[in-house]
């Protein structure tokens, strides 16, 4: 769908929001312990507590419907209605919200530490990022719209929520359709060209079930400028459909079907800017960042360079010297505009049927897309020019004829996965419950990164004689493979009406297969067919107990596991090694009444066994193993001293340790500290004992308030809300070098909203980042082929508009 068909699809879903009729028809509740027990209807239903009208959720964070601080896992829960209220619309939005939650390059989580820090299609990532509770490889950097509920769950959840969940999990929950007329359509406008839509409607079918549609579109200009080029780069373009049908079978049976198609067209960056100080021989420094381009005078590309062009290459030519590299951290200088085109289609089926007390739940899910990323390899327009014009393809397809050096890399992605699983849960009211189930999940997938360089092809042709195909870099993966099964059951045991033992027990096991090759330089060779197999039992206990019906302590253990994999193109080390975590927590969730106030509280210590660390080596990648240990404190806190005012607030402390582990740092391999002149050889291994675990800010703060007041007579109200999110240093690898830090970042938002006396009409402005910070948020480190520079990802501008609603 392109053009104004996406747009005018939203604009007509938005119309219907504007001209529709109210009702309100209560909705019956779903069967107990659904994994999705709130109608689209209560989507933001919650029960008295505490905090007034912040009220407490609902969440089905143990698949099963309980208040929020009756349940004993660190968890933070976002419903519709907070999102909306603290202006939340992605994954970087919410991470500034949640205690050690760090989202790496807009779509890896990290919780506590944990991540995804292996380098391999077959590699998991430690967070769980789950789709109406389905693991089916939902894109986290994708902006929210008409959701239900987001949980973010601490800690390992290797027993109900199975494997790659050692960090723990994001559970993004949709609006199911309801049994009421209803909707809302929103339009907004800001800077940089900012049109955003969304909207919805619920259609009901009386006591036969509903439909719900919703859609999202999205387009902006980029935040970045390029004078390479001229104009802009890291624009967005990409909208999402949604609908969601509901049919009740019968009294005690019912069936959610949502299906959800997202595509998009963007000049998405997967970096934003190139970081470097000139250094002889390595390229760029070990220890100094700025604003060069490498030294490439002793790097592999610039010699296939000269012999492959031979007489076209100039005497003593070096192709980096004269690249502008602008001191402005969102200024670029690339002859090649940044590209992404991909799709997503997702489908989720969850069958409910209650026998009894019983409640036995079917969830299917399905997804499936492909995504093609292309950007300018060198990240620079190169002022080298060649002695005589010379032809190579310098992008997919595209031949040229010129003295120009132009380069491009593609990233190629495509996958599909499966996940089956059903469950049991009781309700019996009684001294004992269980939670049982079984999974199945199938994922394949493709893989390829593809490098366009005129010094491999002229190399490859003119000096190696090899074959067009054979005349790029292509780390071509054609097939990764995961397939797992799993068995789950928890009991929970009442000793009395105030303590409560949970005990769990989870086997899976996990076979991954793929079939890979390295182009580089040689005929293309055969494919390296690898396989693994990885099981493991995991589980938790806790115990938990009211103190009063208020206040709940628990102290915890779980054990979370992630299974190993498989080194692309490398056949020295063609595996690597499972992740366990052994965590113990202690925590207490309170509600104080007198005052309005929440506030929870959690500590916790991990074992952390066969950490899987990702290592760049020249053109193929590595990942090994190593141990650590994590240790470090929660705090969350809701407070309403007056209906009108209400304040949350977070705080974390987090400390990571590296065990013994030794190997050679890609960046630097003869520890060159310096002063001299720098070299390659000897390699000389680096111990990373007691480093810092990469993406770990050992504090994070998080204030946020709003105050809300009526305007006279007129039944309108205002809300003024504000909030502010800051984070200490931490390093983008686990080497810890000083190009390796990452400097403390913080984020201030404001906004102002209008709301008429019925809830249905509302318009507000908004600003994000109001100090217009350029916060480098991750940096990635790129081949010693090529200089090993760093590409720095920067959080977003300043970012202001307006917005307005309409409910029906």
């Amino acid at each position: 769908m392109a053009g104004f068909g996406r747009y005018g699809m939203l604009a007509a879903l938005m119309a219907t929001a504007a001209t529709g009729a109210y009702a309100q028809t209560a909705a019956p509740m779903p069967p107990e312990g659904s994994a999705d027990t709130a109608d689209a209807d209560r989507a933001e239903a919650t029960v008295p507590s505490a905090a007034g009208s912040e009220q407490e959720i609902v969440v089905t964070a143990q698949k099963r419907s309980e208040r929020i601080q009756d349940v004993p896992i660190a968890v933070s829960a976002f419903t519709s209605e907070t999102l909306e209220r603290r202006n939340l619309d992605s994954a970087l939005d919410l991470q500034l919200q949640v205690p050690n939650l760090l989202v790496v390059g807009n779509d890896r989580p990290t919780i506590r530490g944990v991540g995804n820090n292996a380098i391999s299609p077959t590699a998991d990532n430690g967070t769980g990022v789950l789709y109406n509770f389905a693991p089916i490889g939902v894109r986290p950097q994708d902006e929210f719209y008409d959701v239900e509920r987001i949980e973010v769950l601490r800690g390992p959840q290797g027993t109900l929520y199975g494997r790659n969940t050692t960090g723990g999990t994001i559970n993004l929950i949709t609006r199911k359709a309801g049994n009421k007329f209803e909707g809302y359509g929103t339009a907004e406008a800001g800077n940089y060209g900012t049109v955003r839509l969304q909207g919805a409607v619920n259609v009901p079918f009386g006591n036969l079930g509903g439909l719900r549609l919703a859609g999202f579109a999205l387009k902006r200009d980029g935040y970045t400028k390029n004078i390479g080029l001229g104009g802009d780069v890291d624009g967005r373009d990409q909208y999402s459909l949604r609908g969601s049908l509901r049919v009740n079978v019968g009294p005690d049976t019912r069936a959610d079907v949502v299906f959800q198609h997202s595509k998009e067209d963007s000049t998405r960056s997967r970096e934003n800017k190139r970081l470097c100080k000139a250094t002889p021989v390595l390229g760029c420094s070990p220890v100094e960042l700025g604003f060069d381009s490498p030294d490439v005078s002793g790097v592999l590309f610039q010699t296939l360079l000269r012999v492959g062009a031979g007489p076209a290459f100039p005497t003593g030519g070096n192709i980096y010297a004269g690249a502008l590299n602008p001191t402005d951290l969102r200024t670029v200088a690339n002859d090649i505009s940044p590209s992404f085109k991909g799709y997503q289609d997702t489908l989720s089926v969850e069958l409910s049927h209650s026998v009894g007390p019983v409640s036995l739940i079917a969830l299917s899910g399905y997804t499936k897309g492909k995504s093609t990323a292309n950007t300018d390899y060198d990240n620079a327009v190169l002022a080298f020019r060649f002695s005589q014009p010379v032809t190579y393809n310098y992008a997919a397809g595209k031949t040229i004829t010129t003295t120009e050096l132009i380069t491009s890399d593609s990233f190629i992605a495509t996958g599909r996965t499966y996940y089956q699983e059903f469950r049991a849960v009781s309700d019996f009211k009684g001294n004992l419950d269980f939670t049982v189930g079984a999974n199945y999940f199938d994922t394949k997938g493709s893989a390829n990164f593809i490098i366009y360089h005129p010094g491999i092809e002229l190399f490859a042709r003119n000096v190696l004689g090899l074959p067009a195909e054979a005349r790029i870099f292509n780390s071509d993966t054609p097939e990764a493979r995961t397939k797992s099964v799993a068995a789950f059951g928890e009991l929970y045991y009442r000793f009395a009406d105030t303590t409560k033992l949970t005990v769990g027990l989870r086997y899976t096991k996990d076979k991954k297969s793929i079939r890979t090759r390295t182009i580089f330089l040689s005929a293309p060779p055969p494919y390296t067919t690898a396989d693994g197999s990885y099981d493991a039992v995991t589980g938790r206990v806790v115990l938990d107990h009211k103190l009063t019906p208020r206040n709940l302590v628990y102290a915890s253990y779980a054990r979370g596991f992630k299974g190993g994999g498989l080194n692309v193109g490398n056949t020295g080390t063609p595996t690597f090694d499972p992740e366990f975590i052994n965590a113990y927590e202690l925590g207490s969730k309170n509600s104080v009444a007198g005052l309005n106030l929440q506030a929870n509280f959690s500590a916790f210590y991990y074992d952390y066994k066969g950490l899987q660390l990702g290592q760049r080596l020249g053109t193929s990648v590595l990942t090994v193993n190593s141990d650590a240990k994590v240790y470090g404190l929660e705090s969350e806190f809701v407070w309403e001293p007056v209906k009108a005012l209400i304040f949350n607030a977070n705080a974390s402390y987090l400390h990571t340790k590296i065990g013994d582990l030794s190997t050679i740092d890609p960046a630097n391999p003869a520890q060159y500290q310096g002063t001299g002149t720098p070299t390659r050889t000897p390699a000389v291994p680096v111990s990373l004992r007691g480093n810092r675990l990469p993406y770990s800010p050992k504090y994070k703060l998080t204030f946020g308030g709003e105050y809300s007041l009526p305007l006279g007579s007129s039944g309108w109200k205002t809300t003024l809300r504000g909030d502010y999110s800051w984070q200490s240093t931490y390093f983008a690898r686990e080497f810890n070098t000083s190009n390796d830090r990452i400097k403390a970042w913080g984020v201030a938002n404001a906004l102002l909203r209008l709301t008429d006396s019925t809830d249905r009409l509302s318009f507000e402005a908004y600003v994000k980042n109001i100090g217009n910070k350029d916060n480098i948020s991750n940096s990635i480190i790129e081949s010693d082929l090529v200089g090993s520079y760093r590409n720095a990802r920067i959080l977003d501008p300043r970012t202001y508009g307006i917005v307005g609603t309409v409910r029906f």
